[in-house]
């Protein structure tokens, strides 16, 4: 019996990077995911590869910072299987590495509507679909720019929201047997740093800055998302798990 066996799972940002492996790892594992993304090209790929490989998958567009969009793709999510377990909020927008005093407050705002708002929605439309299952999982994705040094004030700052959202709702929501708890990556190989493992000269300094000597692979956060849902986590919830091969040491 596979781990995730008849759960219906949502995945956002699932076009690409951590969110498209976790959503091919549970689909492996016998979920049934519901993609999500901002843009259509990433996702109906992750679909077909998923679906190529003999698991089940449907995609929606949307921009979760608009709470009509989080609240569709929740409804979607049981249109198509009919309720939801399982609920990865992985969607993320970076944002620029500008100084403080040259930070321009629109940017400001757009990382913040995604990262913290998007994720408050997409839990706010979950639960009362959670709660009519009887239970179920919320994993939010923060970042270690939480716990180091980082030049991403505003990204680091909307993570920091994400991370207190998720030990606030795992207290209110443990007497609905909804389990809450926070994936927290380090430098990951997806696109996002793609220059950084373009330079080879670039990327064996930055390893070399790594405790494990490693660098973090989607694949690494695909296999914690899929603890945090299973039922082998069943009574694991207000937690972190840091996967960031030692960079916040």
């Amino acid at each position: 019996m596979a781990r995730l066996d008849d759960k219906v799972a949502i995945v956002t940002g699932s076009g690409s990077g951590i969110g498209a492996a976790i959503a091919k790892r549970f689909a492996k594992e016998g979920a049934k995911v519901v993609l999500a993304d901002v843009s259509e090209k990433g996702i109906t790929q992750v679909k077909e590869e998923i679906e190529q490989a003999g698991g089940t998958a449907e995609y929606i567009v949307g921009d979760i910072s608009k709470e009509e969009n989080a609240k569709n793709i929740n409804d979607f999510a049981v249109e198509k299987f009919g309720k939801l377990d399982i609920l990865v909020n992985n969607a993320g927008y970076a944002g620029p590495s500008d100084p403080a005093e040259q930070f321009n407050s629109e940017e400001f705002d757009k990382i913040f509507k995604v990262n913290a708002y998007g994720t408050f929605y997409m839990v706010k439309h979950a639960v009362p679909l959670l709660r009519e299952n009887k239970g179920g999982s919320i994993i939010n994705v923060a970042s270690n720019s939480i716990l180091t040094p980082t030049d991403y004030p505003g990204y680091a700052g909307s993570k920091g929201a994400v991370r207190t959202m998720s030990f606030t709702f795992s207290g209110i929501l443990a007497k609905d047997k909804i389990r809450v708890n926070t994936l927290i990556p380090g430098t990951t190989r997806t696109p996002m740093v793609k220059a950084i493992f373009d330079d080879p000269e670039l990327a064996k300094k930055y390893i070399e800055t790594i405790p494990l000597g490693e660098v973090v692979e989607p694949e690494d956060l695909a296999n914690g998302a899929l603890y945090l849902a299973s039922d082998e986590a069943g009574r694991v919830t207000g937690t972190e798990l840091v996967v960031d091969a030692g960079m916040s040491l």
